[in-house]
């Protein structure tokens, strides 16, 4: 799919079969799981080659962002699917040739669409350079707004585990705390991915600033720095929410085990309490031929009473000393 824009953000009429050329008034040409029939087509535009999924997903440094015949290649991991907890890594291209910007997309990050509905309000027909350095600014606002909500969802998660810690129901509150554990996982997840989303962008921002086109172009110059200082600063919010999100994996793992004690102390009590009178009912099972006590009318009630009392007597012990 292709779709097409002005340099003020206006939206192109595409041609409905492949074999036409594309508008010369193309400006943004945005590539969304392209086939071989449209990058030709895209090519004939723009004059270079648009680079393939395979090539996108090279992780080589110098195969995501360089120059070659005369148009600038840039690749970006971008996040998506962030609302979700399985958020993903889309790898976009960005081709730079001429006045041209081509974006090559197999995932569809909300930022696009949001960008892609406002770019007429913000485009001032400057070129590919300002649609890219804004498109850039769209992700990171993007990125902003993902972790903003992930912090507030954490700490309304924080809230609810210990809350849950201080119910007295210990089979509930395990359960209940297992549970948010997957929660706590889906968050760092989501994350890492930012993170993830975030060191790229930043490279790519950088790497902006060194190209002839816009290092002569003080707006977008300048704009490329704020989306640097920008990108530091999310950069270091995200650590601190990825701090937040360890403390609650150790916080619900420790009230889990908390909570695993608390029943292996209520058994251990339990075994305490039945040892005395065990030991004293296989003293007597024995069956020994002389054993006095056995002969004594009164033997019988006799042990019976003592095992109660060597019951009771840990249990007031230990209630004594607040164990129980």
């Amino acid at each position: 799919m292709i779709r097409l824009y002005d340099c003020r953000g206006i939206p192109l009429e595409t041609p409905k079969s492949t074999g036409e050329p594309l508008p010369a008034a193309a400006c943004w040409i945005d590539m969304l799981h392209p086939v071989a029939e449209e990058e030709a087509q895209v090519e004939l535009l723009i004059g270079v080659e648009v680079p393939s999924r395979d090539e996108l997903r090279d992780i080589e440094p110098s195969s995501r962002l360089y120059i070659e015949n005369g148009a600038a290649y840039l690749t970006a991991s971008v996040v998506w699917k962030a609302d979700s907890d399985f958020a993903e890594i889309a790898d976009i291209g960005f081709v730079l040739a001429g006045e041209r910007l081509v974006t090559i997309r197999y995932g569809e990050p909300k930022a696009f669409s949001v960008f892609a509905a406002n770019a007429h309000r913000e485009l001032a027909g400057l070129g590919g350079h300002d649609v890219l350095s804004r498109l850039i600014e769209a992700m990171v606002d993007r990125s902003a707004e993902v972790l903003e909500g992930r912090s507030r969802h954490i700490d309304l998660l924080s809230g609810r585990i210990f809350a849950t810690g201080k119910q007295d129901n210990s089979e509930a509150v395990t359960r209940d705390l297992e549970a948010m554990l997957g929660i706590i996982a889906g968050h760092q997840r989501t994350i890492a991915k930012v993170r993830e989303s975030l060191m790229s962008l930043s490279r790519l921002a950088g790497f902006l600033q060194t190209l002839p086109a816009i290092s002569d172009d003080k707006t977008i110059r300048q704009r490329c720095r704020s989306l640097s200082r920008d990108i530091q600063s999310l950069s270091e919010h995200a650590d601190f929410i990825a701090e937040n999100i360890t403390f609650l994996l150790d916080a619900s793992l420790g009230l889990i085990s908390v909570q695993q004690n608390q029943v292996m102390k209520v058994v251990s009590v339990a075994a305490i309490v039945f040892l005395p009178p065990t030991f004293i009912g296989s003293l007597y099972g024995m069956n020994f031929e002389h054993m006095p006590e056995l002969s004594l009318p009164w033997a019988y009630p006799a042990a019976l009473a003592v095992m109660a009392i060597s019951a009771v007597g840990p249990y007031l012990w230990f209630k004594k000393k607040g164990w129980l």
